[in-house]
């Protein structure tokens, strides 16, 4: 077995603030302090763009971190003792930033960096210059990863077809010396690593870097190894001996789920967590990173990960038994684990409806009425609608319960009962019209005035949600998503009530017929879709 001997010990969360929600002052205050109970020593805010530099329109309209609030945030976590960490990129993910034309100049390629130009690198040092301004950490990371586009964009067109590799490592050489100005050490996701090894998967077993790969990577940049979805120790075996075998300190990245939707995913956060921090105690590997990644939109509010971030500072501190944290969790914030764990929204043992921990919230939330692409998967029974009608109930119950999160359990409570009539209503107006029974038709249509009810208050709910834990940028995303659920729900409701009384002969959309969403059965489980483009419609939005 390999062993890291340069760790340094950091057990940190990092928090995105990057897909629409950026977290208020006042609640990462109490974010911070939550750590600091749990037995964190650090917290990484992943920016994009989202903090403030010397380029006015960099993280503009987005909710950014001043610099002033920058130092206000470093100077309260390191009164207690937690390190702020900036998390930043240097290369890819910046798609937002290209939203503006004046910035192109900079793009390679959908969200990456057009590498080996001098205006690049400007921005870059601008980068580093707040970090410098605003933190003590003199740790940055830098990113780099899933750039799986580098060179094939303004960057192929000038210089012709180049290995990634010819592209990534001049350019990570240059970020390293300018790094090196501020006494930055660097940590880098390492993944690119592996992809440009020639593996077509970055979890693979015996993975090996080539050593001149390895060579060409300057000293001062620390691999990072992410790894959120195994739960195979034998993997994580293999591949923290690969990065060890880089020969410098070597991180490792796990995930408290929240970013599979509305709903959180604790139950796979302790799947993945055990193996992985077992892995890199054997290993010394001890800089320990627990993201809380919020893609497509943050719907899923960061307190509901709670059970699954206890869960990793544990398991990290080898307390490996989950009664153990359940224990702790609720001396630390008086809540029931259990009640936080009804925001995974698992479905019963013995419904398989789902697979690992999807629940179809999200998709069946925007799934439109009439072009529903899974309502081909809905079993048409009404199971479903009576699962989440259950679970609007626990939620009430829980909310009651509740000292301090009555309105996450309020949000919650009110995206289950517009779903125990949302989940079915586009497969029911399918499935009676083609039927033509207009009898129950009429009924759906009823149906339809409480789903809009039912999404008033959940949009309510949500708005509450928002506004007490982020910034208010960002919030116009989920309004502007569910302000086109809402339209439509009338749009198609009014639709169905002319074709009832007559004025309408057919409705075109309900014509077609209901297909499989799913690759093999339709009875297998609707898969993670955190997706709301590809969900809302199959044309271009």
């Amino acid at each position: 077995m390999l062993q890291n001997t340069k760790g340094t010990s950091k057990l940190g969360v990092m928090l995105d603030c990057s897909r629409a929600a950026v977290m208020s002052i006042d609640e990462l205050k109490r974010f911070i302090v939550y750590l600091k109970d749990m037995g964190y020593n650090s917290l990484q805010l992943y920016t994009e763009d989202t903090y403030e530099i010397d380029e006015p329109l960099f993280g503009h309209l987005r909710g950014r971190y001043s610099k002033a609030e920058l130092k206000e945030i470093d100077d309260f976590a390191y009164e207690n003792g937690i390190e702020l960490v900036p998390c930043i990129q240097t290369l890819g993910h910046l798609t937002t930033l290209f939203y503006w034309d004046r910035l192109y100049d900079y793009k390679d390629n959908t969200s990456i960096l057009w590498c080996g130009e001098e205006k690049v690198y400007d921005l870059i040092e601008k980068m580093f210059k707040t970090c410098d301004e605003c933190f003590r950490s003199r740790t940055v990371n830098i990113g780099m990863d899933e750039a799986w586009l580098l060179g094939a964009g303004n960057y192929y067109d000038k210089h012709g077809p180049t290995k990634r590799e010819d592209v990534l490592l001049p350019h990570l050489n240059r970020v390293s010396e300018m790094a090196k100005k501020y006494n930055f050490t660097l940590v880098m996701w390492s993944d690119m690593f592996f992809r440009m090894a020639g593996y077509n998967e970055y979890y693979v077993k015996g993975a090996v870097i080539p050593e001149e790969v390895r060579k060409k990577v300057p000293e001062n940049v620390e691999l990072a190894y992410w790894d959120y979805y195994t739960e195979d120790k034998d993997l994580y075996d293999n591949m923290l001996d690969s990065h060890i075998s880089f020969d410098r300190n070597v991180w490792f990245a796990g995930g408290a789920w929240r970013w599979i939707g509305f709903q959180s995913g604790n139950q796979k956060t302790f799947d993945t967590t055990l193996p992985a921090i077992k892995s890199c105690n054997e290993r010394n590997v001890n800089d320990i990173l627990i993201t809380l990644w919020g893609d497509d939109g943050s719907e899923c509010p960061v307190y509901a990960a709670l059970p699954g971030i206890v869960y990793a500072a544990e398991c990290a501190k080898g307390n490996y038994d989950l009664e153990n944290s359940k224990k702790k969790f609720e001396e630390l914030f008086g809540e029931s684990w259990d009640d936080f764990m009804l925001f995974d929204l698992k479905m019963p043992a013995d419904v398989k409806l789902y697979r690992e921990n999807a629940t179809g919230a999200k998709e069946m939330l925007y799934s439109d009425p009439f072009l529903g692409k899974f309502d081909g998967g809905v079993y048409g029974t009404g199971i479903e609608s009576k699962i989440y009608a259950e679970k609007t109930e626990q939620m009430k119950q829980a909310k009651a319960r509740s000292k301090n999160y009555a309105y996450m359990f309020d949000y919650y409570e009110k995206l289950c009962r517009l779903l125990s009539v949302k989940y079915e209503l586009g497969y029911r107006s399918r499935f009676f019209y083609q039927k033509g029974d207009k009898a129950m038709l009429k009924k759906v249509v009823k149906e339809y005035g409480l789903a809009i009810k039912y999404l008033e208050e959940f949009i309510e709910a949500f708005r509450v949600a928002w506004f007490k834990i982020n910034k208010p940028q960002g919030f116009e995303v989920h309004e502007i998503r569910l302000g086109g659920v809402m339209l439509r729900l009338k749009s198609c409701k009014k639709r169905l009530e002319l074709y009832l009384k007559g004025k309408v002969d057919r409705i075109d959309e309900l014509e077609e017929s209901f297909e499989n969403p799913f690759v093999g059965d339709v009875e297998k489980a609707i898969p993670m879709f955190n997706c709301y483009r590809q969900t809302a419609t199959l044309n271009e939005i």
